[in-house]
């Protein structure tokens, strides 16, 4: 997803709410709701994996770079857009508001560009360390030309110039 959204409330860059499995997506597009705002998915209830955004989130309540509430399960996801609002904002996840069996595995958030310093799960990196292959080849990612993490080639990275993009957007920007 590319576009803007704007809601009340379960407001995201991709998703509002989910209950399912979402992976191998993305979206860019600014994020603006009153509660349950996330980049990506406003309220996670099933399992996030392999998924990044990069948009502004901007609202009051419950907000995160890559979901506003986790219900449920995310695995290496990031989030590096600026996330600003009220109240409960975290860098990649909302604070969790009770959710206890809520679990985020493999998953980062840039704090220089979210201008976030904590979140619900996840790791805050600094630009730089979010811009090196070390950093997700650490926790599990699986790129491109790598077999110690998986034969799939799911990421790939211009070292110290973006951040991880799929393969597949490798190949189609040809």
């Amino acid at each position: 997803a590319t576009g803007d959204v704007s809601g009340t409330d379960r407001v995201g860059g991709l998703v509002g709410s989910t209950s399912t499995s979402l992976t191998s997506s993305y979206s860019t597009g600014a994020v603006h709701g009153a509660r349950c705002v996330g980049g990506l998915v406003g309220m996670n209830e099933g399992e996030i994996a392999n998924c990044y955004t990069r948009g502004l989130v901007w609202g009051t309540q419950y907000l995160g770079g890559l979901v506003g509430i986790n219900c449920r399960t995310i695995v290496n996801g990031y989030a590096t857009g600026l996330v600003v609002g009220g109240q409960a904002i975290g860098g990649l996840v909302s604070p969790d508001d009770g959710y206890s069996k809520a679990s985020v595995v493999g998953s980062f958030w840039d704090m220089q560009t979210t201008r976030q310093a904590t979140s619900t799960g996840g790791t805050g990196k600094s630009t730089i360390n979010m811009q090196s292959g070390a950093t997700f080849l650490d926790a599990g990612w699986d790129f491109v030309g790598e077999t110690d993490n998986g034969t799939q080639d799911i990421w790939w990275i211009e070292e110290g110039q973006d951040y991880p993009r799929f393969a597949w957007e490798l190949e189609s920007d040809g």
